[in-house]
């Protein structure tokens, strides 16, 4: 009898072991990791709010329906990521959590009214919103989500993001003192010039400022005078009509560390020293390049595309920090030469065919051959160029099509480099006879002392 009871026993417990294994192992595959034991449910809890914010609100509120003890826990996320007016007025109305750390509204032009997203916002910065993002889908210059005049009041904003935002009208008392990343992407200021002053200045912390202007946005001069700017992010949008207007900056952003400017059309009226620059990206169309050029003396990593109308910078200076260079060779292949004499650091060297596909007169990106490519002849510089004697290590060329003059300046920075330790190119080629026919003529016309090894990479 003893020892029936004991089977009994021990086969009820194995049944109880496999029911909870089962139901965990459910659970588990819900959610994507293992369940925390009773003990430290708190922390589960605490982890399970945090993790709650990453995803997306609705995928959340659906979390909440695999254990009754999370059934309520949805309330307590910091975060709203939605495009749906009943779920941002749900959420908004039932939420519980002491402080909404972000709210991000992707709205179409029928899932939203002006009022109710006046008083989404309004009700954000109510709860102290940090992160706020108003984004409108799709694209119509009839239709732009109208900027609330409620997002002005949000005192504890660190990040803000605007996307096709009409602004009409901005209060004079508006003072953003907490705000350190601002992003305008084709956003309309109604009142033109003045408002985009008026914003930068309610702005006393801004450390990063990204601008993507379009031809709606009824801008002349965008002024940029912000003493505490780190990084400044200045793109033009391609307008599907192909519509040319004049503009122009004005940068007063002495701090600054990372500069980038993507516009074919616009130009700089008026710039300042950067000595803290680190990092700049400078893609523009413009004969007055040189202004801005000037500014870029402390820079470390550089990268030039300028088109063919812009002319050849009367001083190099600002190449004498740069260690890690791309230069397009499609709008400035004569500048090699040049580039390689005045940069006495230069330790990476980037040559480049496809940067020019932001300007429509160069052809698409991927579209070498279609390109103006590398000058006819190869100007060797009058003495060996300093970095190649002392810095230079690896060599990147993409676009190399095995010119003559590509393959003397190939064969000119391999023979003379003396710390080169890789130069890799890239090839649009069709088959693998073309790719060693490549290698084997390079090879056969380097001198026996150069060690340097040599990549080829279809393209």
């Amino acid at each position: 009898m003893a020892e029936e009871k004991r089977r009994k026993t021990k086969h009820n417990l194995w049944k109880r072991d496999q029911s909870l294994f089962t139901r965990q192992t459910k659970e588990k595959d819900l959610l994507g990791f293992d369940l925390v034991p009773n003990r430290i449910q708190g922390k589960f809890e605490f982890i399970y709010i945090e993790f709650g914010g990453v995803e997306n609100t609705k995928e959340v509120v659906g979390t909440s329906l695999v254990s009754k003890r999370w059934r309520s826990l949805w309330k307590l996320v910091p975060r709203l990521d939605a495009s749906s007016s009943d779920l941002i007025n749900n959420f908004l109305m039932l939420s519980k959590a002491p402080v909404l750390e972000t709210l991000n509204l992707r709205l179409d032009e029928n899932s939203y009214d002006p009022e109710e997203n006046e008083r989404w916002v309004s009700i954000a910065a109510a709860r102290q919103v940090r992160d706020l993002e108003l984004l409108r889908y799709g694209f119509r210059r009839t239709s732009l989500l109208p900027c609330p005049r409620s997002l002005f009041t949000c005192k504890g904003l660190v990040v803000l993001c605007l996307q096709q935002v009409s602004i009409c009208d901005i209060p004079s008392t508006v003072f953003l003192q907490t705000l350190k990343t601002l992003s305008l992407v084709c956003v309309k200021f109604v009142s033109r010039d003045g408002l985009v002053h008026r914003l930068l200045s309610a702005c006393p912390i801004l450390e990063t400022l990204t601008v993507c202007r379009w031809s709606e946005d009824r801008v002349t001069t965008f002024a940029i005078a912000i003493p505490s700017l780190q990084n400044l992010y200045i793109m033009q949008r391609p307008d599907s009509d192909g519509l040319i207007y004049d503009c122009e900056y004005v940068v007063n952003a002495p701090a600054l560390k990372t500069l980038k400017v993507l516009d074919k059309f616009g130009h700089f009226r008026s710039l300042v020293k950067m000595p803290k620059l680190v990092k700049a990206e400078i893609k523009i169309r413009q004969e007055d390049s040189e202004k801005l050029m000037g500014c870029l003396t402390s820079a470390k990593h550089l990268s030039l595309c300028l088109t063919s109308g812009a002319t050849t910078p009367k001083s190099f200076e600002f190449l004498c920090q740069v260690e890690y260079l791309e230069l397009c060779t499609n709008c400035s292949s004569d500048w090699l030469s040049l580039v390689l004499r005045h940069s006495p650091k230069l330790r990476v060297l980037r040559l480049s065919r496809k940067n020019c596909g932001m300007f429509r007169e160069c052809g698409p990106q991927w579209d070498f051959e279609a390109q103006r490519g590398f000058e006819v002849q190869w100007e060797k510089p009058c003495c060996v160029p300093e970095c190649l004697v002392s810095s230079l290590e690896i060599v990147e060329w993409i676009g190399y099509r095995g010119t003559e003059a590509e393959k003397e300046a190939a064969i000119y920075i391999l023979d003379k480099s003396k710390h080169l330790k890789k130069m890799t190119l890239y090839r649009k080629i069709t088959n693998l006879r073309e790719k060693y026919r490549t290698l084997i003529d390079l090879m056969s016309r380097m001198s026996c002392g150069c060690t340097c090894r040599l990549e080829f990479v279809r393209l």
